[in-house]
């Protein structure tokens, strides 16, 4: 679980870097709010003006979507499912943080506000996608599961012919 946290959070501190730099270099940032909010807060003047304005912010968010993705292609299982379970939720929450970040809540409160939430939906996306085996009755050790093990043949019929050479044990 303590993975699928700091994976969520990686894309958003990688954009919100870029976003400091973009702000230190141009004021990309105070001028991509003021313009957001001057257009009328729409999904297609938030998406021209975040390209046009803080494109080093939308890199950092590019770059930190790809290391989740190589984090996730390790040959573990567990990665790959924390990384998935990391993207989805940040492929979920980014509209709403873009929407957030254009609001009038102060730039540190959206990018937590950003982050908590992409924790949160990939926490859900971690619980959905848990898959529990059952368990066969030939692999004892696959999986918890009510099923019991399959019964060898004498503990469900005991044999007590003397003609039967295997009750001779």
């Amino acid at each position: 679980m303590r993975n699928v946290l700091l994976l969520a959070w990686l894309p958003t501190g990688l954009a919100a870097f870029g976003a400091w730099l973009d702000e230190s270099r141009a004021l990309g940032f105070t001028i991509w709010r003021s313009v957001c909010r001057a257009s009328g807060i729409s999904l297609p003047s938030i998406a021209t003006f975040t390209l046009e304005l803080i494109p080093t912010a939308v890199i950092g968010a590019l770059a930190g979507g790809l290391l989740v993705l190589v984090t996730g292609a390790c040959d573990r299982p567990e990665r790959a499912r924390d990384a998935l379970a990391a993207h989805a939720g940040c492929g979920l929450v980014m509209p709403l943080g873009l929407l957030l970040c254009a609001s009038a809540w102060p730039w540190p409160l959206t990018l937590a506000a950003e982050a908590g939430l992409a924790v949160l939906a990939a926490v859900g996306v971690t619980q959905l996608s848990r898959i529990r085996n059952a368990t066969y009755a030939d692999r004892s050790s696959r999986g918890v599961s009510r099923i019991p093990p399959k019964a060898l043949p004498a503990e469900n019929f005991s044999v007590t012919h003397p003609w039967n050479s295997h009750d001779s044990h």
